[in-house]
């Protein structure tokens, strides 16, 4: 099965994939390569190699080890510079809503609105089932820790911590900070979560993965309302998946 072939049977069943088309082979290569594409489904091995097998893991390795964000030229380095173009074949995007309280009713409408499947998960059952998230493709009640337990992290593209207390942010954090997912936001006052980021560290968080999450989470549109609020954590979450400037097109403009 050609590249071609494997990527219209995964569009047919709503699949994920990289794909990895050579665009450009070192000067001194007597191989005609350019066009030649590598898929990979989303948690399985390719079909077939890139090149050769040793060239294959190195592009596998630097796809896990890169967050996707758009499109991209990357350079992979093997008796040469070859350059690749890094594409996704995505599925509807997914979000997980850890917290059901107020601010994450008009939350999962939004971004049900903008196109994303949302899971919400909380352990009060008056707060977690469809009747207050009828937008939401899933609703899960139970405890976060055992909710978390039994969630593929790996499968959402947002994650987003608002529940109700201090400890239920670093029970969620310390189960997701590691995951995959471009975007992963937590609420808070500043102060609350520089203690958050402190405590995690002293149990051995890495600096580096903890500056990638968003906390305070959300865009500064000067938020008060918990409809604005959640219009201020869309924004970002957008901006993140779009690679937006955040700047007022406006002053772009000018």
């Amino acid at each position: 099965m050609t590249g071609f072939e494997q990527l219209r049977e995964l569009a047919k069943q709503a699949g994920q994939a990289d794909i990895l088309t050579i665009i450009e082979v070192p000067e001194h290569s007597d191989r005609d390569l350019a066009g030649d594409m590598l898929v990979i489904p989303a948690g399985e091995q390719p079909a077939g190699v890139l090149l050769d097998s040793t060239f294959t893991g190195l592009v596998m390795e630097f796809i896990r080890n890169t967050a996707w964000r758009q499109a991209a030229v990357i350079t992979i380095e093997y008796e040469g510079k070859y350059r690749l173009l890094w594409d996704r074949l995505a599925a509807q995007p997914r979000a997980l809503v850890l917290g059901a309280g107020h601010i994450s009713q008009p939350l999962v409408g939004m971004l049900a609105m903008v196109g994303y499947l949302v899971t919400v998960a909380d352990d009060r059952p008056d707060f977690a089932n469809h009747g207050r998230f009828p937008e939401a493709d899933q609703v899960i009640c139970n405890s976060f820790s055992a909710a978390l337990a039994g969630i593929d992290l790996t499968i959402y593209d947002a994650i987003i911590i608002v529940t109700r207390g201090h400890r239920y942010d670093l029970d969620c954090l310390r189960a997701v900070l590691k995951c995959p997912a471009p975007y992963t936001g937590m609420i808070g006052s500043q102060r609350r979560v520089s203690g958050i980021k402190d405590m995690m560290i002293e149990e051995g968080a890495a600096p580096e993965i903890l500056a990638q999450l968003k906390a305070p989470i959300g865009l500064d549109i000067g938020a008060q309302t918990p409809q604005e609020i959640a219009l201020s954590i869309v924004a970002e979450i957008i901006a993140v998946h779009r690679n937006g400037s955040c700047m007022p097109l406006s002053s772009k403009r000018r």
